[in-house]
């Protein structure tokens, strides 16, 4: 019998424009059909906090509208024409020539038409994105190969304390902007100098400044450490790799703890800064958790329906810091084998003392509608459980009347704003968000709790 994969939380390689356009002032041009790029935003932007990009207005880019004449005759000539064009009128850093299926089935060949345009004054790269080669995780990926081959170059330079980071993906990760600026205030606060360059006021600048750092962080269990590898290879930083987005006091604290000590930063200084927001942290969840409504209202357990990144921090939050057991969890991101024995242990590391953590599933799957169909039917009148996933699984919630979180995309019940699950405040906010819902569910009042 034929499985029918739902729900999906990705979309194809052409979602790798986002990229490009959370690079402030760098534009993709593309070569592809009038409904690709609708099909990404739909998946990326709209439903998924509700997020714009940067500089450009993707619904507005510059694109060939790839129609049948030009499956029959080709479509570089016009791709030329509207390279040219693009290069007159858009106020661009950088300029990336992308491609879709149709022109990638009959041989366009885009790097070409870029190369052409070597001499202008805007610099053209060309990255291929059709979707039958992948999904919008392998475009990103794609895009950031295209900048680190075809336009960085080596430096004989190298800023002591510099930091690229990496591993955060914009707009498919829904809180990617805040959880960058909260990152970039940590890193600085402890002494480093982050180079990020995805936001407001980064662009070209901090992309030129790639090779200069002293080393490449990756921040994530498994999204970009090919970059990274790329990066080692071509201007020989080194990496370290932080396996998980920590949420939370214990995950960012050990987060503080290693980094301090890869980088050689002031212990010391590191130590105050870790208890300081430990105390804050623990008086504020002490506070909450002793009200009436406090932890005895949202259940122990917990299902996961999310991304890799999300999965691993969001769990080991709730096992370290909130006491929670997991009952089951599912990881529909097409994650590539070599990667899930890694990201299973780092969800299974932490556990109790006591026998209250029992034997639980972790499924990697294509099939976002899977959690949906194994667990819809189980009864969970007397054993409550919270569900944490995407706008997908928030009927699932309503329908079983769960306490539901979204953590990860596509998440369309809220604009993000600047919301973040990242440090120490980060798991407040998610204790908040759980806290809240589970108000609604159990007391169907209007009451909410507030951390602050």
């Amino acid at each position: 019998m034929a499985c029918i994969s739902e729900q999906h939380r990705l979309s194809c390689a052409v979602g790798g424009i986002y990229t490009v356009l959370a690079i402030e002032k760098f534009l993709p041009i593309l070569h592809t059909g009038p409904g690709c790029e609708v099909n990404a935003a739909g998946a990326l932007t709209i439903v998924n906090g509700a997020q714009t990009p940067i500089t450009y207005i993707d619904t507005s880019l510059p694109c060939t509208d790839f129609c049948e004449e030009d499956i029959v005759f080709g479509g570089n000539e016009r791709l030329r024409k509207l390279v040219d064009e693009a290069l007159k009128y858009f106020k661009a850093d950088l300029a990336i020539i992308v491609d879709g299926c149709a022109a990638e089935i009959v041989g366009d060949d885009i790097g070409e038409v870029a190369e052409s345009f070597e001499d202008a004054d805007i610099p053209t790269l060309h990255a291929s994105l059709p979707g039958f080669k992948g999904n919008n995780l392998w475009g990103h990926s794609q895009i950031l190969s295209a900048i680190i081959d075809q336009y960085l170059q080596p430096s004989s330079e190298k800023i002591k304390g510099l930091a690229n980071v990496f591993g955060i993906v914009p707009y498919y990760d829904t809180f990617w902007e805040t959880t960058l600026e909260r990152l970039e205030e940590l890193l600085s606060r402890l002494g480093l100098t982050p180079n990020i360059i995805y936001g407001i006021g980064k662009g070209k600048a901090a992309i030129d400044k790639i090779p200069q750092a002293e080393f490449n962080l990756v921040i994530g269990p498994w999204l970009d450490l090919d970059i990274a590898k790329k990066l080692e290879n071509k201007f020989g930083a080194p990496y370290f790799h932080y396996p998980v987005l920590p949420t939370g006091a214990s995950e960012t604290s050990d987060f503080i703890r290693a980094i301090v000590e890869y980088a050689g930063l002031d212990k010391a200084n590191a130590e105050s800064y870790i208890a300081a927001r430990e105390k804050r942290f623990f008086h504020k969840l002490q506070r909450l958790s002793n009200t009436l409504i406090g932890g005895i209202m949202y259940p122990k357990r917990f299902v996961i329906n999310a991304s890799a990144g999300a999965a691993v921090s969001i769990a080991r939050f709730l096992i370290r810091d909130a006491g929670l057991i997991p009952h089951r969890i599912y990881i529909p991101e097409d994650v590539p084998e070599e990667h899930q024995a890694r990201i299973e242990q780092l969800i299974r590391e932490p556990v109790y003392d006591t026998k209250d953590i029992i034997d639980y599933d972790i499924k990697f799957t294509d099939d976002g509608g899977l959690c949906e169909s194994e667990i819809k039917n189980e009864d969970f009148s007397l054993l409550h459980v919270n569900i944490f996933g995407t706008t997908w699984d928030e009927l699932l919630a309503k329908n079983k009347g769960l306490p539901y979180v979204a953590i990860s995309p596509p998440s369309g019940d809220y604009f993000v704003v600047g919301k973040t699950f990242f440090g120490y405040d980060g798991g407040l906010e998610f204790i908040r968000d759980l806290q809240n819902d589970s108000i609604r569910k159990f007391l169907g009042s209007g009451a909410v709790a507030n951390v602050e």
